[in-house]
């Protein structure tokens, strides 16, 4: 730190301190102002800032005291070292000295040893203080800069993924046509036509789920509600996934609650929510295994509690925040735990949020998983059928 380069204001209405120690910090190296009213000072550090402040405590009109709080007061002041010099000398005056804002305080008659030892003190904290706010500025700058980048990099991510639907649109529809004429295909050809579907349709719910999240992180998804029954969608997704669940022969138990009123949700997002944690489940089954689909009402939320469980490898318990997070498959992956493909998790945990519910995961490692989740219903009804 070098001395030369700080201006001190001193304020006094004495003539012979302000010329005391004008001088004698001059020949120290310091750059000197002075003042001999407390609203002169104010106007002073208004006008320039000054590294530091000797303030006289009693002064005509307004004394150090008021002139501190001023100063504490301002936003641009309030870090501003303050060396109250007061020739008062109780307990009770350098409580009042410090509780005014000042950050240090000296006795009259000056000490030049103790005067030189505080000023330096208080400037060194200055110095670190500006330091901080450098940085602060500097981070902020870099921020905003990787703010911007990520805006970039979401845009182009967001764009490629929605040009991919259409090469991906061409291939089902090529596949349709290939499957048209089943009845002359020889069953290796049947076989890689299914694949092809299969995998089509893998892809699409994959960039679909992308294309949402993306909409629903920038609060652009509209939620379209209406009334409907949990059996719909549970026989739905029970129809698509069929093909699935018969080649490893799973079955599935149905459950809902006989006082389960209608859903008041978005249907196409519930059922992708369905759609996605089925499709998990009987993913992570084993063969000759079981999952069950569970709909239960409670009147206290009131809420519609849905749930898929499994009978799979389970998820450890420090992983199930984890997998509902949008870049956790990676970290996941590299921790050698078996993940899903996409970020179908991600995009349950948004549509369930979009309607003021909540998600979550029960496990037992070794014995299965059972995902729930609660959104809002309509008036309470007899059942969950139509």
């Amino acid at each position: 730190m070098t001395d030369k380069a700080h201006r001190v204001l001193v304020v006094d209405d004495e003539e012979l301190n302000v010329r005391f120690l004008s001088t004698f910090l001059r020949r120290k190296g310091y750059a000197v102002e002075s003042a001999d009213r407390g609203l002169v000072a104010l106007r002073m550090i208004e006008s320039q800032m000054p590294d530091i402040v000797l303030l006289d405590a009693m002064m005509p009109e307004m004394d150090g005291f008021e002139v501190c709080r001023h100063l504490r007061e301002n936003p641009k002041t309030r870090l501003l070292p303050v060396i109250m010099v007061t020739a008062l000398h109780s307990v009770e005056d350098e409580v009042k000295a410090l509780d005014s804002g000042a950050d240090d305080f000296l006795p009259k008659p000056i000490n030049n040893l103790e005067l030189i030892a505080r000023l330096r003190s208080q400037l060194r904290i200055k110095s670190l203080h500006d330091e901080l706010a450098e940085h602060k500025v500097q981070l902020e700058e870099k921020n905003k800069k990787l703010e911007e980048l990520q805006g970039l990099r979401d845009s182009l991510t967001q764009m490629v993924v929605h040009d991919l639907k259409n090469p991906l649109t061409g291939i089902m529809g090529c596949t349709e046509l290939l499957a048209s004429p089943m009845d002359g295909m020889s069953d290796k050809h049947r076989t890689i036509v299914r694949k092809i579907e299969e995998s089509s349709m893998t892809m699409l719910k994959m960039i679909t789920d992308m294309l949402d999240i993306s909409r629903m992180e920038e609060n652009k998804v509209q939620l379209r509600k209406e009334h409907f029954y949990i059996s719909e969608l549970f026989d739905a997704n029970m129809n698509e996934l069929s093909p699935m669940m018969a080649k490893n022969n799973i079955r599935a138990c149905v459950e809902i609650e006989e006082r389960m009123p209608p859903m008041e949700a978005d249907k196409d997002l519930i059922h992708r929510v369905v759609a996605n944690l089925l499709h998990n489940a009987v993913k992570h089954s084993m063969k000759n295994g079981r999952i069950w689909l569970r709909a239960s009402y409670d009147p206290s939320i009131p809420g519609a509690q849905i749930s898929v469980k499994d009978e799979g490898e389970g998820v450890p318990a420090e992983y199930r925040e984890k997998i509902f997070e949008k870049f956790a498959q990676a970290d996941l992956k590299k921790l050698g735990l078996k993940t899903d493909r996409g970020l179908g998790l991600t995009f349950c945990k948004l549509a369930v949020e979009a309607h003021g519910g909540r998600i979550w995961v029960d496990s037992e490692v070794g014995k299965g998983s059972e995902f729930r989740f609660y959104v809002p219903v309509a008036a309470q009804g007899k059942n969950g059928t139509p």
